[in-house]
């Protein structure tokens, strides 16, 4: 599968929302987590608090207003059950990232084991290094358009 083949596909099976809301990424998570089609046998709580522990340990913010929270441990176990979940932020909050920008986007990864997630998150690390597809993101794009944007960039 190409570079942007996978992604996009894991975007397609989670999704993308708008106008989550929360003052710091534990209120996020939580207004977020209970919208999200999860794959059958995963629970919003064991998700949510995945997300919570993660977060605990070091900020998910990767810079530029971006954070890819997810949990430490595989929530699935089988490829056809990972996913990507975008939601756009009703505001920006601090999620305590290294170049201090408050985070308007965060991107849920759930994925079945180490090697698939360090490469889905090697490839949306060099998507979000691209200026003119975080430039899109700011533009709160919907599905279709990411995917172009995720086409055009990986």
């Amino acid at each position: 599968m190409s570079d942007s083949g996978e992604i996009i596909k894991m975007i397609e099976r989670g999704g993308v929302f708008y106008n989550v809301s929360g003052s710091k990424p534990d209120e996020v998570f939580a207004d977020a987590v209970p919208q999200l089609p999860l794959p059958e046998g995963v629970s919003a709580n064991l998700l949510l608090a995945g997300l919570r522990e993660r977060e605990g340990l070091m900020t998910t913010s990767v810079g530029g207003g971006i954070a890819l929270p997810h949990p430490r441990t595989p929530l699935v176990s089988n490829a056809k059950d990972e996913r990507i979940f975008v939601c756009f932020l009703d505001h920006a909050i601090n999620f305590g990232a290294m170049d201090g920008k408050p985070v308007y986007v965060i991107f849920i990864l759930l994925s079945s084991g180490s090697q698939s997630h360090l490469r889905a998150l090697s490839r949306l690390s060099y998507l979000f290094q691209q200026e003119t597809f975080r430039t899109v993101l700011r533009n709160k794009p919907d599905t279709g358009e990411l995917i172009t944007a995720i086409k055009k960039h990986l």
